[in-house]
C-alpha cells in the first residue's frame, strides 16, 4: 500500500515535477490544488497521508492553509 499525497502549488509546472518525483518513489498522487482554499477543501475530502504546500498562492497562502488543515 502506497502513501497518498496532495500536491498544492499554483504553478502547473511545479505540480507536474513534484508529482513525477513522488510517483517514481512509489507515492500515490490523489489530488492537486492551485490555491490555499482549494488545498483545504481537497484535504478535507481526500484525507491524504502527505501534503506538499507552496508558500505563495492565490486566495490564501500555504502557511495559512496549513494552519487550517
Amino acid at each position: 500500500m502506497s502513501h497518498t499525497v496532495l500536491i498544492c502549488d499554483d504553478a502547473v509546472f511545479m505540480r507536474t515535477m513534484i508529482s513525477d518525483i513522488l510517483e517514481e518513489s512509489g507515492y500515490e498522487i490523489v489530488g492537486q490544488a492551485e490555491s490555499g482554499v482549494q488545498a483545504i477543501e481537497r484535504y478535507k475530502s481526500l484525507r491524504p497521508d502527505l501534503v506538499t504546500m507552496d508558500i505563495v498562492m492565490p486566495d490564501m497562502g500555504g502557511i495559512d492553509a496549513v494552519r487550517e488543515i
